[in-house]
């Protein structure tokens, strides 16, 4: 019986592959539209306590003009978070994320 709701605890509280993917494609849009408050929204209290609307800003700016605009992703592997290979207009990044409970990011780099 333990087993059982530890199972169904783990089930309902864990987030998916799909979660992930449309957290990817919700960065990925707002990405490509410049839109540093979209992405921010996406981001836990705590992570934009250290990770402020004006630092998105400037990373999405700065991305922008080195990189391009993304076109597709590609999950790598789940080693410290969600590793996805990104492509762009003139390179790839590899964008890292991890989700809270309530599908919030905890964990937004690159690599």
């Amino acid at each position: 019986m333990y087993f059982g709701l530890l199972f169904c605890l783990h089930i309902c509280v864990a987030q998916s592959d799909v979660d992930y993917e449309n957290t990817m494609k919700t960065i990925i849009d707002s990405y490509n539209s410049n839109d540093a408050q979209k992405v921010f929204d996406q981001f836990s209290t705590d992570l934009q306590a250290t990770f402020t609307i004006d630092k998105v800003k400037e990373f999405l700016t700065k991305t922008l003009e080195d990189q391009g605009k993304f076109s597709e992703f590609d999950l790598m592997d789940q080693d410290g978070g969600y590793r996805y290979l990104v492509q762009s207009e003139n390179d790839s990044i590899i964008l890292v994320l991890v989700l809270s409970v309530d599908l919030k990011l905890t964990k937004f780099a690159v690599e």
